[in-house]
């Protein structure tokens, strides 16, 4: 069973907890409400744009204790704010403890092998548009450990030059269709945050990115080679005309995360890829060894 994506994009609501549900209650007037009911075991994150979203504290604390992350987004479709819990995996002290201290050269290859899956995803969406991928693979070939050689922006200025047009520039800030971007990529976010913290390592400390503000580095790092997943969506979307997050926009971003993925166990849903990488992670950070398990990258071009 996969989980949910719970979006909260306008209006007012409230989410509490009652035995086993977060319960949504919205106003229908001034004097009656309307309830639903969703498992805690059935939601993969809680997502919030409307500033007149309010919460009781126990369903925050519930949804913590399951390794749900709630969002908190301005409206750019960025996220300002997280609810993430202190505690999540019985062994967690000690896996973080070695994840801190993971050597170096680990670091480089476990980052060279993000970069280079992230490149081939990345050829396989253009192969999917009918664009060029052959530029972005010669660069996946050649990433060094660590990408010394910088090949992940050498290839990411090639690819969206031809996803879009050369004066396109991919920027949090920027112009459309990066706000379809920014939500696709924050639903992604969560995803990879979820699973990161239920394997026991900490979201903070990232294998390359690193940035005293930002809480999510390993996350950053971990969901680099499934971002071809939104990117394929959003130039589907920018090609039909596309460019709001209206609630269809959101469905279908969403909708990434069941996006079907060939891997060494069969095929399985893009957000059951995402956990299996989190895991193969953990491994590699108790072994010292590089055991990261991702999906086919060729997946995306199907």
């Amino acid at each position: 069973m996969e989980r949910r994506v719970l979006d909260f994009a306008t209006g007012n609501c409230r989410l509490s907890k009652r035995r086993g549900f977060l319960v949504v209650t919205r106003p229908i007037n001034s004097l009656e409400t309307e309830e639903q009911l969703f498992p805690f075991d059935e939601i993969e994150s809680v997502i919030v744009h409307s500033p007149q979203v309010s919460y009781s504290n126990s369903a925050l604390i519930t949804l913590a204790e399951n390794s749900i992350p709630v969002v908190c987004c301005d409206e750019k479709h960025l996220p300002v704010a997280w609810v993430w819990p202190v505690k999540a995996h019985h062994e967690q002290s000690r896996r973080m403890a070695l994840q801190a201290g993971m050597p170096d050269p680990l670091r480089d290859e476990l980052w060279q092998t993000l970069i280079q899956a992230k490149l081939q995803s990345q050829a396989a969406v253009l192969e999917y548009a009918n664009l060029n991928p052959e530029p972005v693979l010669t660069m996946a070939a050649n990433v060094d450990p660590g990408d010394a050689n910088n090949a992940e922006a050498l290839g990411a200025r090639i690819y969206w030059d031809q996803m879009f047009d050369k004066q396109f520039r991919r920027a949090r800030e920027g112009a459309p269709p990066n706000s379809l971007l920014n939500y696709g990529y924050t639903v992604l976010r969560a995803t990879a945050a979820r699973h990161i913290c239920s394997s026991g390592l900490h979201p903070s400390l990232g294998i390359h990115h690193h940035n005293r503000f930002n809480a999510f580095c390993l996350a950053d790092d971990l969901m680099e080679p499934f971002r071809a997943g939104v990117d394929r969506t959003v130039v589907e979307m920018w090609n039909e005309g596309k460019t709001a997050v209206d609630l269809e926009a959101k469905e279908r971003l969403v909708a990434v995360m069941s996006m079907s993925m060939e891997t060494i166990r069969g095929k399985a849903p893009l957000s059951r890829c995402v956990e299996w990488a989190a895991q193969s992670l953990v491994k590699s950070v108790l072994d010292s060894e590089n055991r990261l398990s991702l999906p086919d990258p060729t997946s995306f071009s199907e």
